[in-house]
């Protein structure tokens, strides 16, 4: 656990001032989300161009690799209803995947689809690591994210938001890992503290300033 924490205590002197974390925001605004298990550490620093695109740098960290990867982030579709909201960000990206003692070429697609109201909230991502061929044999690298989340009461903006969260997620052929979160998104702060069924922590940390 000693590593993750040097994750979850870097970021939280910034900013945050929308109450998820999306790949684009609004023009001109610097976005930062961490994602944080043990084994396992996601960080993404984006720069919204417009409100509909965004340059991006992914940095993840897992058991066998590291990979870095510049990437480009856009709004394909966003649904604003009276009261809740629903969107689809598209995003692509070409960097380095360091595994094996070697660095290799590696492509990035990724798709989110959102939605969420004052009282519920759900999410679906998917991505997917194209590694270079090498002498080695590598894997390419597959990850599929489901969400629901229920807010257990209403609060205004200047109040401390609380979600409860639980996510379904699974990596290449392995089992399907559940995890419980609690939400906490106060003005300007959001975390996220949780717990995977069977044991072991997980922190998540988003800002966009």
């Amino acid at each position: 656990m000693s590593k993750m924490w040097i994750w979850l205590l870097g970021p939280l002197f910034l900013i945050a001032t929308t109450a998820q974390a999306h790949p684009v925001s609004f023009a001109g605004a610097f976005s930062l989300m961490s994602y944080n298990k043990e084994n396992e550490n996601e960080m993404l620093l984006t720069y919204s161009m417009t409100s509909r695109l965004a340059a991006g740098l992914t940095y993840f960290k897992t058991e066998e690799a590291e990979y870095t990867v510049p990437r480009l982030n856009f709004l394909a579709k966003r649904w604003n209803n009276e009261e809740s909201q629903g969107n689809i960000y598209l995003s692509a990206g070409y960097g380095t995947d360091r595994s094996y003692d070697e660095v290799k070429g590696v492509t990035l697609v990724s798709a989110d689809v959102d939605w969420e109201d004052r009282r519920y909230y759900t999410s679906f991502q998917y991505t997917k690591y194209f590694r270079q061929d090498s002498d080695i044999q590598r894997t390419d690298f597959e990850q599929t994210k489901l969400r629901g989340g229920v807010a257990p009461y209403l609060a205004e903006f200047n109040e401390l938001n609380t979600w409860l969260i639980v996510q379904f997620e699974k990596k290449n052929d392995s089992s399907i890992e559940t995890t419980q979160f609690v939400r906490l998104f106060y003005r300007n702060i959001l975390i996220e503290v949780g717990a995977t069924i069977g044991g072991g922590g997980a922190f998540n940390f988003m800002s966009h300033f």
